[in-house]
């Protein structure tokens, strides 16, 4: 859905692969590409680096209605499967429904878009709320999704920012910032445990981190640099890669694009999911940074 608000200097609206809108974004210290379905960040580009810090699987399916693999996709209401209707989208709808630009302006060296989540179709709709996103294009990138829940009875959400982060070999990562962090092992069928010492990479991982708010640092030797994760209004952090098997089996996902990535995702999941009193509202926030290694 095309903006129809002014838009500042640096950020463009332009037609692209599958017919969808996309946002480009130019700041002097960084650059992003965003796509307005789903308002999923595509592309963020630090001027310290001239690798990418996002990965997008070069089979992900761009087509309406269909989320992409990839970028920053939002997972919201629900994270994961749907608990009670298994032909519920993964992951909830913001992911795949139309964002409009509230929005936009330059903030010093940065440029700062405001979008909002369209209506969804009624029957995906458990509850009235309104989404919003707050994203900013610097030197680091930050997201802000604020949830205000417009029911008269509490509302249950779970939600995470999806991240998909560009490494150079998934198998000599190294993830800093969850020694002492209880989990649940979505891969040992959701027994929990409590993890010690680095994240070290040596075969698939879906591990769901709650009741931490600490942020993380994904060494990359490869790539010569870190990446800072750090968020607010988050008590779980998901990490997850398929690995070669798993990977094979999914359409989306083509050769060895699974070495190249690593999801570490702010979010509130499993016993940290929300729930908003009527009226209330909720920020969940992450910012990404580069280091140098």
């Amino acid at each position: 859905m095309r903006p129809s608000v002014p838009i500042s200097e640096g950020v463009h609206v332009r037609r692209g692969a599958g017919d969808l809108d996309y946002l480009h974004v130019g700041a002097a210290s960084g650059s992003a590409v965003l796509c307005l379905q789903g308002a999923q960040l595509l592309e963020y580009r630090s001027a310290r680096s001239a690798a990418p810090l996002l990965w997008v699987s070069e089979a992900a399916e761009y087509r309406q209605g269909r989320p992409l693999r990839g970028g920053i996709p939002i997972c919201w209401p629900w994270f994961g499967p749907h608990p009670d209707d298994a032909s519920a989208p993964s992951h909830g709808y913001a992911r795949i429904t139309p964002w409009t630009l509230h929005a936009s302006e330059r903030v010093g060296d940065a440029v700062a878009l405001e979008l909002r989540m369209a209506a969804p179709d009624a029957g995906l709709r458990p509850w009235r709320a309104e989404l919003e996103l707050r994203v900013e294009v610097g030197e680091s990138l930050r997201l802000l999704l604020r949830t205000r829940n417009l029911e008269a009875r509490p509302m249950r959400t779970s939600e995470a920012l999806h991240a998909y982060l560009q490494v150079g070999d998934v198998r000599r990562v190294r993830l800093q910032g969850l020694d002492g962090a209880a989990f649940v092992d979505k891969l040992d069928a959701m027994r929990g445990g409590v993890h010690h010492g680095e994240l070290h990479f040596d075969g698939p991982v879906d591990r769901m981190f709650v009741g931490t708010t600490s942020a993380c640092v994904v060494e990359d030797p490869v790539l010569r640099r870190s990446i800072r994760v750090s968020k607010q209004g988050s008590a779980s952090t998901v990490v997850w890669n398929p690995w070669q098997d798993a990977a094979a089996g999914m359409r989306d996902m083509r050769g060895d694009g699974w070495g190249r990535m690593l999801c570490v995702e702010a979010g509130n999941v499993e016993r940290d999911q929300l729930m908003l009193a009527p009226g209330a509202e909720h920020v969940l926030g992450t910012r990404y940074e580069l280091l140098d290694a």
